[in-house]
């Protein structure tokens, strides 16, 4: 018995067990469907000028689903289940739906699925699947692939203090490539709550390189919203996507609903983002030559004051300019010494011209001769 039971041992170890579809470790969310769609902005005269034809933008999130609002989509890497990948597979609901803001503000894109995150799969030493070291794999691969832009929702935030003795050099460099290649990158800033807190280094919004975008208040686009992590340097975008492509990969949805049967809206400093890479895909389809420093700065110059509001229009018409001028030198003669004799007379006259105008008032109350005063009450 002894002896078959090592010989059944040493062919299971010589023969490869059956590659079978890592399933996530709990059950995938569920759409909430939609009747249909729901455009956020009217962008016909924009999409005149340009469509973003031929760009190709990598969304690094949860999955995109091959729907036909997006097709085609380009499966790249899957970080999340790479023995089986599958980077159309959105089991959170979330990067289709970025994808779709995507093509909504620029329809001519080419959408590139990175599969990075995801908050159904485990990992042993992290709550979900997705770490600083899988951002930066998935930053490669999506360069490896030919991504012009990136768009980054799904962050992370580390405490200022943790943040001080963390080792990020291989997301830095991650980041270094895409800016030798001129590669735009676009991530939310994120949003208020659990680990990602007032003060908290995000990553990678924190990086110099990075387009950090909060997101506008779904009632006054004129101010932020409550839950956006404040940031330096921040743009702004809206928030809310009020129906958004379904990540079933048909369809349209309104929101998830997760295991626990809670429904999520689509709302978050996630859904500004992708405005502001699809802005990015159009710059970069309209001026092809620009290094992705400059396409930044085409978008913060269009940017209104304050909160930074990305408007696509604006941003794609603004004529860039230096728009701070040098001090210039005012010179101003000092004055003359006053006569002192002038002085006197100037107020002889005064004082003559006064008297003048004192009895001009007096003599004019006076009636005329066999008249009647007019009386004025």
């Amino acid at each position: 018995m002894r002896r078959i039971l090592a010989s059944l041992t040493v062919l299971a170890l010589l023969t490869p067990p059956p590659v079978t579809a890592q399933e996530p470790d709990t059950p995938c969310a569920a759409v909430l469907p939609a009747p249909g769609p729901a455009p956020q902005f009217a962008l016909g005269d924009t999409h005149r000028i340009a469509r973003g034809e031929g760009v190709r933008v990598a969304v690094i999130d949860t999955g995109v689903a091959d729907h036909p609002q997006l097709a085609p989509v380009d499966p790249v890497a899957d970080l999340v289940a790479p023995a089986t990948p599958d980077p159309l597979l959105d089991c959170d609901g979330h990067g289709t739906v970025v994808a779709g803001v995507i093509r909504e503000v620029a329809p001519g894109a080419t959408i590139l699925s990175v599969r990075q995150s995801s908050a159904h799969y485990r990992q042993p030493d992290a709550d979900s699947a997705g770490t600083l070291a899988s951002l930066a794999d998935a930053i490669h691969a999506a360069l490896d692939a030919g991504a012009q832009v990136l768009n980054i929702s799904v962050v992370s935030c580390v405490p200022a203090d943790q943040a001080a003795l963390l080792d990020a050099a291989v997301l830095d460099h991650a980041l270094l490539r895409a800016e030798e290649q001129g590669v735009v990158v676009v991530s939310a800033s994120g949003n208020n709550g659990g680990a990602c807190l007032p003060g908290a280094v995000v990553y990678p919004a924190h990086s110099p390189t990075v387009l950090p975008v909060a997101a506008r208040h779904a009632d006054d686009p004129h101010s932020l919203a409550e839950y956006s992590l404040p940031a330096d340097n921040v743009l702004s975008a809206p928030g809310r996507v009020t129906t958004g492509v379904s990540p079933s990969g048909d369809g349209w949805a309104a929101g998830m609903v997760t295991a626990q049967g809670q429904e999520v809206a689509f709302e978050g400093t996630s859904f500004a983002a992708p405005v502001v890479t699809g802005v990015a895909a159009l710059l970069r389809q309209r001026h092809p030559g620009d290094s992705a420093a400059q396409l930044r700065e085409r978008i913060r110059q269009a940017a209104e004051p304050s909160h930074g509001a990305v408007d696509p229009h604006t941003a794609l018409t603004h004529l860039p300019g230096a728009y701070i001028t040098e001090p210039r030198q005012v010179a101003a003669a000092a004055p003359t010494p006053e006569d002192p004799a002038a002085g006197q007379r100037a107020i002889t006259l005064l004082a003559t011209l006064a008297a003048l105008v004192l009895g001009g008032t007096l003599l004019g109350r006076v009636s005329a001769p066999g008249r009647s005063p007019r009386r004025t009450g």
